[in-house]
């Protein structure tokens, strides 16, 4: 019985003892900082995601509608009879524009579009004999950038959106939706429209581009801002986090630790003290209280098996004095004194009957 017993005593031992090498210990309060710090980034970034998406297509939207407002007024002050002529017969200067007055008149026509939408820099293009070419009549870049501009009847084979430009207003996509895109000269939006004579027939057509540094601007704007409130909110919603969970695990903290000196045989102490958070109890407070019941209890099983470990040594040692009486009892080395014991007895009742008769 001792044997099981102890057996049984070893494999509770080793079922609450933490196994080496498997567990690592991560407080609660750590759980809690961790666990709704990576919620809310996962939130915060769903938010972002979508707020900056939703400011950039508003700007996009919002370019849109410049631009198609700017190409609809823009095409129909074009001298259309003046630019076809210039198409036909204007000459190029040496370099590589023109000096026409009619080259100058389409100019000044582009540069009064920039003046009232000084994003927009427009230019006009004919078709040209070949499948999928144009010709470049004037381009506004001419007056202000030279370098950056098409030169006079320069031709291009054109597989883009320039060319739907004869078919109807055009916006310019990236992978099928209106979006800023880069060139050689820079990042743009653009949009091409038809230009029509009298009689209603597409002559022409004009592309219009917005340099995309407003959209940039807007997109970095957005980031630069959300990033601040991320951080700010960041820091504050990690400090909130770490006050609430020090509440919540103080109360959990001070039984454990009640719990370990009470392990050691330290009943001396407020168990119910230890898990009141508050004013207002909740299961933290419940649980203190029950623990302290409990408590309460192996202190008095403690004390009655002590009692009855004391009554049993006692009568333990009973038994065994008794059995040594009885094993010295029985040696022969007793039995001699008993009879000596006996011999002395009788001979000092002999002594005193003598003394008796005598007197």
């Amino acid at each position: 019985m001792s044997n099981q017993s102890e057996v049984k005593q070893t494999e509770s031992k080793k079922r609450n003892q933490p196994q080496s090498g498997r567990q690592i210990f991560i407080s609660l309060q750590w759980k809690l900082l961790i666990g709704f710090t990576l919620l809310f980034s996962v939130v915060f970034a769903i938010a972002f995601y979508w707020f900056y998406t939703f400011a950039t297509n508003a700007a996009l939207t919002r370019i849109q509608d410049d631009l198609v407002a700017t190409l609809e007024g823009s095409t129909e002050g074009v001298n259309t009879d003046e630019l076809l002529s210039l198409a036909a017969d204007g000459k190029s200067n040496s370099q590589g524009f023109s000096d026409d007055p009619r080259y100058i008149d389409q100019l000044d026509w582009l540069d009064t579009v920039h003046h009232i939408e000084p994003r927009a820099w427009p230019y006009i293009y004919v078709r040209g004999p070949q499948e999928n070419q144009i010709f470049y009549v004037v381009d506004l870049f001419a007056k202000y950038d030279p370098s950056r501009s098409t030169q006079f009847m320069e031709s291009k084979i054109s597989k883009g959106f320039s060319l739907q430009g004869f078919e109807g207003l055009t916006l310019r996509t990236v992978d099928g939706r209106f979006d800023t895109y880069k060139d050689e000269w820079g990042r743009w939006v653009s949009a091409y429209a038809p230009i029509k004579d009298q009689s209603g027939k597409v002559v022409a057509a004009m592309g219009v581009d917005f340099e995309a540094d407003y959209v940039d601007q807007v997109r970095q704007s957005i980031l630069d801002k959300i990033t601040a409130a991320f951080l700010l909110t960041y820091a504050a919603l990690f400090l909130l986090v770490f006050l609430v969970s020090r509440t919540l695990t103080r109360p959990i903290q001070g039984l454990t630790d009640a719990a370990e000196r009470l392990g050691e045989g330290d009943y001396e102490q407020d168990l119910f003290k230890a898990g009141i958070a508050g004013r207002f109890e909740d299961e933290i407070d419940k649980l203190a209280r029950v623990f302290g019941i409990m408590a309460d209890k192996v202190y008095q099983r403690e004390q009655t098996l002590r009692r009855q470990v004391e009554a049993l040594k006692i009568e333990i040692d009973e038994t065994k004095r008794q059995k040594q009486v009885s094993e010295i009892a029985e040696t022969d080395f007793f039995r001699e004194l008993q009879a000596k014991a006996r011999k002395m007895r009788n001979r000092q009742k002999s002594d005193s009957d003598d003394d008796s008769s005598g007197s």
